[in-house]
């Protein structure tokens, strides 16, 4: 069907399409629609045709139901927003990677040997997979023993699924150097797929820029050294750049790196950011001498062999009130002052390690609260502790079975270590958990997402596991 086809012409005069363009960009941001009716019709009319509808306010109706209305305005972001994507897309950017971003976080994380690294709409996963080959054939040495960490989200399922498969097709590669393809993936039939080696450490969830939160602890989406956006934010609206601009700036570590397309730096959205022009491309980093608002500081990394039994609670210079509260407690040696609203301040600051104290004094008295062992746990994936992590997140299960956030954070690990029998199993106990709920149950602990919210999550993960 044709953009002028006399289907989508009629869409257009249908009464309702006016209040269904209204409530979409209303919902989505995607300004980039406002003056685009023939093409915004011919989108919508794809779906009314897969959902078997013929009007555009049974339509309307449809995306307003409280039950199913979240999924199928997914769908209708997914046929909207174009999923256009190659391997080591504008060179100059990945010049800029391998000559400018790389060696900068790689000299600051020395001590760490942390890196992590976020692909925001990454479609079917070559920009992630780009990053991943650049890094294991190009910097492997100045990487050895490092723990790295590439995480591609987008709203479409059927991109996701691909994504984790790493199966692409010939055009993908029209920038990609044939002695690369060769070396990095295996042909099969018209398709390649990406070999294993690089499929290490990378990971795909699902998550709505517009709609879900971040920074966000529970899905592990903070404290990145480097995120890449390209071309997705061209479709919202100024407002809804300028907030994701903020919420990316606040995902990154102090001296942290965001990537955009070429078509979207803006001096005034971008000026929380220090801009480093260079040639062919515009790089933004997060400045390491910024001045925080109260309540946040500089991201601490700590070596993921460190010994955390051997912890001791002690000040931390870096934070304020809980630096006291720790302090009190350790020559107090008693957890009897500590809260879990402390853990949860200690990690919201990437005081990790500080965190790991908190918690492990929680523990010595109140070793049978399941919260203790969740919180504990987001804080021992954040250092780069991943079997601990789960560990600690089983034991929390183990304490109370219907606790329904370390189900789905289990489920995200596992996910991630590309275990999707574990991951289809956790995620499968939250939809069994979360059918006893009140949908509209608000999570304190999970980013204030309801019942539903985590219901269509869940339901997400899963179809795209299940086409893995």
């Amino acid at each position: 069907m044709t953009l002028s086809s006399p289907f989508c012409e009629s869409l257009i005069f249908d009464p309702a399409f006016t209040r269904l363009k209204a409530y979409l960009i209303e919902s989505t941001g995607l300004a980039y629609y406002c003056d685009k009716d023939s093409d915004l019709a011919a989108r919508i009319r794809r779906r009314l045709s897969k959902i078997c509808l013929r009007d555009c306010n049974s339509y309307l109706e449809l995306l307003k139901d409280s039950e199913k209305g979240d999924v199928e305005l997914d769908e209708l972001i997914a046929e909207l927003t174009i999923g256009e994507t190659y391997f080591f897309r504008y060179r100059e950017q990945f010049e800029a990677l391998r000559n400018t971003i790389f060696p900068d976080i790689i000299a600051r994380n020395r001590d760490s040997r942390r890196l992590r690294i976020w692909s925001a709409g990454c479609a079917t996963g070559a920009e992630a997979y780009s990053i991943a080959i650049l890094l294991k054939r190009e910097l492997s040495a100045s990487l050895a023993g490092w723990d790295v960490s590439i995480t591609g989200t987008d709203i479409n399922r059927g991109f996701l699924g691909r994504a984790r498969e790493g199966k692409f097709d010939e055009w993908a590669f029209r920038s990609t150097p044939d002695e690369v393809r060769r070396a990095c993936f295996q042909r099969a039939g018209d398709s390649w797929f990406i070999s294993s080696e690089y499929k290490d450490g990378v990971g795909f969830q699902y998550h709505n820029l517009v709609k879900h939160p971040f920074p966000s602890l529970l899905n592990n989406l903070c404290f990145f050294d480097l995120i890449l956006c390209r071309n997705a934010m061209i479709y919202f609206s100024r407002d809804i750049m300028r907030g994701l601009i903020t919420q990316f700036h606040q995902c990154l570590v102090d001296g942290g790196w965001l990537l955009v397309g070429h078509a979207e730096p803006n001096p005034e959205l971008f000026k929380s950011f220090q801009t480093i022009i260079i040639p062919g491309t515009t790089l933004y980093r997060k400045a390491r001498e910024l001045e925080y608002p109260v309540g946040l500081c500089e991201m601490e990394c700590y070596s993921p062999s460190i010994d955390l039994q051997e912890l001791a609670v002690v000040p931390n210079s870096a934070t304020e009130a809980p630096a006291e509260q720790l302090a009190k407690a350790d020559n107090a040696t008693s957890a009897a002052t500590l809260q879990l609203s402390d853990v949860r301040l200690l990690a919201d600051q990437g005081d990790w390690k500080a965190a790991a104290r908190c918690s492990l004094k929680l523990l010595e008295t109140d070793g049978l609260n399941p919260k203790v062992h969740f919180y504990y746990s987001l804080v021992l994936e954040q250092m780069g502790l991943h079997s601990d992590a789960e560990q600690s997140l089983r034991r929390a299960i183990y304490l109370d079975r219907a606790f329904v956030l370390a189900h789905y954070y289990l489920g995200l690990i596992l996910q991630k270590r590309g275990d999707r029998r574990g991951a289809i199993r956790s995620f499968e106990n939250v939809r069994a958990i979360v059918r006893t709920m009140d949908l509209g149950l608000v999570f304190a602990d999970a980013d204030e997402i309801t019942a539903a919210d985590l219901v269509n999550l869940t339901e997400t993960h899963l179809e795209v596991l299940q086409r893995s």
